[in-house]
């Protein structure tokens, strides 16, 4: 049993106590004054029965006032204690007719409650040889012919059947708590789940009654309103434009849609407001919408509109353009067209090559699929991808080499992805990073940057480099500094990495040429979380 149920029967025990002291008190007063109700029976053993009762319900009381160990032991001491006085009161008194044996029925439904199944079933046989057993003392010891054996046997019997329902009912009982606290503590785990979501959204919520004093907002609404003091509860005082706001919706009824500066610093925003009940005592709810969020969200829409509309038209091109170059290579194959003709046919040619590639590199970016991170050991993956990229595209032996400084350095990536990546910039090195008149020369550093967690991988070549007034455009789409590029190799590298929490970053060699270096997450470590 958990402490809160036993400080609960122990709050009933020391109810018991006090009932009990009051049964005693009465049961003297009794014996006291009312000698003339038994002018046939000795009174000194009935007012000896009363005073030890008294003493030992007191006794007991202060037992139980004073410790809640062993309950059990209590309840059981005080059963035996009840019974026998009522064993006396039922003797003198006249036997369960006089009232004796109601208070036995109380005794065991008592019991019945702080007492297991079994105990209380021992109880019960107690009371019931009480009844009996007196009503056969007098008739048979004493010659008392007016005990009623039916009546006797009758409260024996209906001993029992007050355990079973007592017992019954307290079972119910204790389910029925046990399921209202089962339900408060949900309720009280969705209140903290609410009152969680309400303070980490990013919509400023308050609550404001009609006067402008506000009872309470969560983090968001507190940073737009300009971070007042807790002090400060009236909008007027620190958010004076939001309340004349208010004041305006609640003469016209309806929003304003324009955006409200409520004090310098902060973002404009777009107050929505709705009532909270219809009393004289009503509140009002203001949702504080930041006007750039909402600004960024239309963006995001219309790119994400963009894109799908882009995928479309280079799908709808690519049938039409691959028509155009087969005519053209038939064109240019053809031996009837004059030189001059072949050269045009030729530069349609390339063309339409370039503007696939264009198509080509669009429809990758609409079909690119959800990042599957994973703990990758770079070491195996960049055997991997070299063998697959010399296979693909030959090289010279030399024109790729590979300095891992840690084999075991690992990263947290979708390893598809970060060979997409780094395979549009090795091609890039390829093409554009040799010096005229010399073979490339392409690195593939694997490294860990001094005091900074993740590996970085970096691509370095050996060609001219890029202009300093170029680099900041480089991963924007469709960017190129050569007429046969499509400007989208670099943008769709930097999507990929940026869609597996890596980073891409160009950066200059002092001795000539180009790097672009690619932070990598480090895995969680083993064991965490």
């Amino acid at each position: 049993m958990d402490s809160k149920g036993k400080l609960q029967r122990w709050n009933e025990l020391v109810l018991l106590s006090l009932f009990r002291m009051f049964q005693a008190t009465v049961f003297l007063l009794l014996a006291l004054v009312g000698a003339n109700l038994l002018p046939q029976q000795p009174n000194i053993p009935i007012r000896v029965a009363a005073i030890s009762y008294l003493l030992g319900a007191f006794f007991l009381w202060q037992i139980a006032r004073r410790s809640a160990e062993r309950i059990t032991l209590q309840v059981l001491i005080g059963a035996v204690l009840d019974l026998s006085t009522a064993a006396v009161a039922l003797h003198f008194f006249g036997g369960p007719a006089s009232g004796a044996g109601a208070l036995m029925l109380i005794t065991v439904a008592i019991t019945a409650l702080l007492l297991p199944a079994r105990l209380a079933a021992l109880v019960a046989a107690m009371a019931a040889m009480v009844a009996v057993g007196e009503a056969a003392y007098s008739v048979w010891v004493t010659g008392d012919e007016s005990r009623n054996w039916a009546q006797s046997g009758g409260y024996g019997l209906s001993f029992f059947i007050v355990t079973g329902l007592i017992y019954w009912l307290g079972i119910r009982t204790q389910e029925s708590r046990a399921l209202a606290e089962q339900r408060g503590q949900d309720l009280l785990s969705l209140a903290e789940v609410n009152e969680l979501i309400i303070q980490r959204m990013r919509t400023g919520v308050l609550v404001v009654d009609l006067m402008g004093e506000v009872e309470r907002y969560n983090e968001s609404a507190w940073y737009l309103l300009g971070m007042p003091s807790p002090r400060e509860r009236n909008l007027s005082r620190f958010a004076r434009p939001l309340q004349v706001r208010l004041r305006e919706w609640l003469i016209a009824g309806r929003h304003d849609p324009a955006p409200l500066t409520v004090t310098s610093g902060v973002p404009p925003v777009i107050p929505r407001m709705t009532k909270i009940g219809a009393n004289q005592d009503t509140r009002i709810l203001i949702f504080l919408e930041d006007e750039t969020q909402l600004s960024r969200r239309a963006e995001e829409l219309t790119l994400t509109s963009l894109g799908r509309l882009s995928a479309s038209i280079a799908h709808e091109v690519r049938n039409p353009l691959g028509a155009i170059s087969n005519a053209a290579q038939l064109l240019q194959e053809s031996e009837d067209i004059p030189e001059l003709d072949r050269q045009l046919v030729t530069i349609i040619y390339g063309q339409c090559k370039r503007m696939n590639g264009i198509v080509e590199n669009v429809l990758q970016l609409s079909r690119r699929e959800r990042s599957r991170p994973e703990d990758v050991l770079l070491s195996t993956w960049v055997e991997e991808f070299l063998h697959e990229f010399k296979q693909s595209l030959p090289a010279g032996q030399d024109s790729i080499r590979v300095k891992m400084e840690n084999p075991s350095l690992r990263a947290l990536i979708d390893p598809s992805q970060l060979t997409q990546a780094c395979w549009n910039l090795v091609r890039n090195a390829l093409a554009y990073g040799r010096q005229p008149d010399a073979p490339p020369e392409v690195i593939i550093r694997i490294r860990q940057l001094d005091q900074q967690p993740g590996a970085v991988i970096e691509i370095i070549d050996r060609g001219p480099g890029i202009p300093e007034k170029l680099q900041a455009s480089l991963f924007q789409p469709f960017f190129t500094t050569r007429a046969d590029g499509t400007g989208l190799g670099l943008y769709i590298s930097k999507e990929l990495l940026e869609a597996n929490q890596a980073s891409i970053e160009y950066i200059s060699v002092p001795a000539g040429g180009s790097c672009f270096r690619i932070r990598l997450t480090a895995p969680a470590p083993q064991g965490a979380g």
